[in-house]
């Protein structure tokens, strides 16, 4: 499309989405200094531009703005133009994400933020057309606006930047004293009152999987034994698999729906969103044995194994939106297609079953008329539909497993999306956190197989000079790890010790926990900074809330927990207890908004130590998701012995040793 051109400055970028771009006309910087020199020196605003390469409304604007000869001459003229991955920058992109929603009340991808050369916003938005339509503000009307107030009315623009600033001073929290052990009981009154009986989940017209808020209603209810929370999330774990945010012939999920009943989704695929979903899949299963969750959780490992993981172990970001430059091209069917890969017999019970139109089963977004296609989406579970028809359950299920099998052989011939495939630390610790769960839960060889392969290629690839790095790309690691890199990663190593024991990862687990502790601690008003001290941002943003993935406060205070039940240190505790002050007002006000910190209190109220003696091996816990397992020579002056032997220990006092695995069971339950 811009044949000819010789490339912007993004052209030697380690970012696919940045790589995207690398061929616009607009004349792109990179995030850094050099940057902020042009627009100190040429006294021109900077257009920021932040998104990430599966980002549907990122490619629409690239097409309508980015690749518009007219629009890139116009902000070539105006401004200084920064693009930014959000995956790559997340200190970038949560600063600017809190401008934008103190300043219009919204945010979203792409975000557009206009700033002064110090880096000081004073406009933001998201998605912008070409031109204005629909009550949108343009392109080629925003940036001949934008070029005037900068060189008639820099007062005000100077007021506006002034009052930004304020609004970001005002982002330091009052540290507050008191007990979050209420937090669960406010967590869980909260979602009773947001809980949507239709369809489940706790959102509106949008509809996220939140898997997070699950594991905490099935944790809520194996410590409390309130019913009401494990209905919650096995209903609406239910309708998530019914739904069409599941991807029913490739496995594994969407990120979100745009609708309440789970139907319609947003079709890009991320790394986490697989991760979170299947902890979620292997928890529910060890609550209830339904057989539905093992299902999803392999075809979802199956998934990750085909399309996201990397020749060497790592795993890979996420795969697009679009496919052959149409959002979801790749996961619908029309009713012709349909009928020409079944029988009229097949075809007619898979109609009932996925809920095929011969019109299409949605609505075009923009026309809201019928698009032709359809998205699968079931209109019961197998059991239930098999007793609706009449038929043996077992044999419907090997139907529709061979019918969709032969679904996504077809579908591969299809233009596939792209797919991001630099590697995230951060993301992979966490998805080698959910092969550990399915591992314990399921009892999967494969997954603990993908999350050991997965931990040593971050580590022997992605620490440079003993400092963990962020992202690697093309056969380099990059950019400095954050919090989330450090706590997502101590978790993964913290998981594979309780499994396999090894003493190198409980001795990795706490060295990361040491530069935790020295990098992002905040040593006078409590809780962790997102980024490190050199960092040249406006402020050091401290994030707790847990939004489609949980928050780096977050994680490190559930790992804390962890070590704080396993051994004296006098830092960890008070570590957490500045997490809890720092915080502890926000999570009172909006406690189901911090599920995964309300996870963390849990463990902190409720994990059990289970010591090892003498080669005794784990016994089969059933779902104990706050059991801690540790060799008894692994613990503070703890020695080894050769005979075999367990001890129970909760809240600092330890029940009598014993040498029968039964008795633990029964200790447990």
């Amino acid at each position: 499309m811009n044949e000819g051109r010789k490339g912007n400055r993004l052209q030697k970028e380690r970012s696919p989405y940045l790589l995207q771009h690398a061929n616009n006309p607009v004349d792109w910087y990179p995030w850094g200094e050099e940057a902020f020199e042009a627009a100190r020196s040429q006294d021109r605003p900077i257009f920021l531009s932040i998104g990430y390469s599966s980002c549907h409304w990122c490619h629409v604007m690239e097409r309508e703005s980015f690749e518009d000869p007219e629009v890139a001459e116009l902000m070539n003229r105006s401004f200084v133009n920064i693009k930014v991955d959000r995956e790559e920058r997340p200190d970038v992109d949560s600063l600017y994400m809190k401008v934008c929603q103190m300043m219009t009340g919204g945010g979203g991808w792409p975000l557009t933020i206009i700033m002064t050369p110090d880096r000081v916003p004073f406009w933001a938005g998201t998605y912008l057309p070409r031109l204005s339509r629909q009550g949108m503000t343009g392109m080629m009307e925003m940036i001949p606006a934008m070029n005037k107030a900068w060189n008639e009315n820099r007062e005000e623009i100077k007021d506006v930047s002034v009052n930004v600033l304020e609004m970001l001073d005002s982002i330091d929290r009052e540290p507050a004293e008191g007990d979050v052990t209420q937090l669960p009981d406010m967590a869980m009154n909260k979602m009773l009152e947001d809980f949507e009986p239709h369809y489940g989940g706790f959102d509106g017209e949008r509809k996220f999987p939140s898997p997070h808020k699950l594991l905490f209603l099935l944790r809520y209810w194996r410590e409390r034994k309130d019913q009401k929370a494990l209905d919650m999330a096995t209903f609406t774990l239910d309708h998530i698999l019914m739904g069409g945010i599941r991807d029913h012939v490739g496995g594994g999920f969407h990120r979100y729906s745009t609708d309440p009943r789970w139907h319609v989704p947003h079709f890009e695929k991320m790394l986490y969103d697989q991760a979170l979903m299947l902890m979620a899949l292997s928890e529910a299963y060890a609550t209830t044995a339904k057989e539905e969750y093992r299902q999803a959780a392999e075809e979802l490992l199956d998934y990750v194994e085909e399309r996201l993981i990397s020749p060497e172990g790592g795993f890979y970001s996420s795969e697009d939106a679009d496919a052959a430059g149409e959002e979801g091209s790749y996961y619908v069917w029309t009713y012709a297609e349909l009928s020409a890969l079944m029988t009229k017999e097949d075809l007619a019970l898979f109609k009932d079953l996925y809920d095929v139109w011969d019109s299409g089963n949605y609505r075009d977004d923009f026309t809201r008329m019928r698009s032709g296609k359809n998205v699968l989406h079931m209109t019961s579970l197998i059991p239930a539909f098999a007793k609706k028809k009449g038929q043996d359950p077992e044999a419907l299920t090997r139907w529709d497993v061979q019918l969709r099998k032969g679904l996504k052989e077809a579908r591969s011939k299809r233009p596939a999306p792209s797919r991001d495939d630099k590697i995230l630390a951060d993301w992979n610790g966490l998805m080698i956190v959910a092969l550990c769960s399915a591992h314990r839960y399921l009892g999967s060889d494969r997954a603990v197989s993908m999350a050991r392969r997965a931990l040593s290629f971050v580590e022997e690839n992605m620490v440079v000079d003993g400092n963990l790095q962020h992202s690697w790309y093309s056969d380099a690691a990059i950019i400095p790890a954050f919090l989330d890199d450090h706590a997502f990663l101590t978790w993964a190593h913290l998981e594979m010790y309780y499994l396999m024991h090894e003493p190198k990862e409980l001795e990795r687990a706490l060295d990361l926990v040491e530069m935790t502790l020295g990098l992002f601690v905040d040593r006078e008003t409590g809780g962790f900074f997102l980024s490190r001290e050199d960092d040249k941002l406006l402020i050091r943003v401290k994030d707790l809330y847990d939004g489609a993935m949980p928050s780096g406060n977050s994680v490190t205070y559930y790992v804390l927990a962890q070590l704080a039940a396993l051994f004296d240190d006098v830092r960890v505790v008070e570590a957490l207890e500045g997490v809890e002050r720092h915080f502890l007002s926000e999570l009172r006000t909006f406690p189901a908004a911090h599920a995964m910190f309300v996870n963390g209190v849990l463990m902190k109220s409720e994990s059990r130590t289970l010591e090892l003696f003498g080669g005794a091996t784990l016994p089969i816990t059933g779902y104990n998701p706050h059991l801690l397992t540790i060799l008894a020579e692994h613990m503070e002056g703890g020695t080894a012995r050769n005979e075999p032997g367990y001890r129970l220990c909760t809240r600092g006092k330890c029940l009598p040793e014993t040498s029968d695995p039964s008795e633990i069971l029964r200790m447990l339950q």
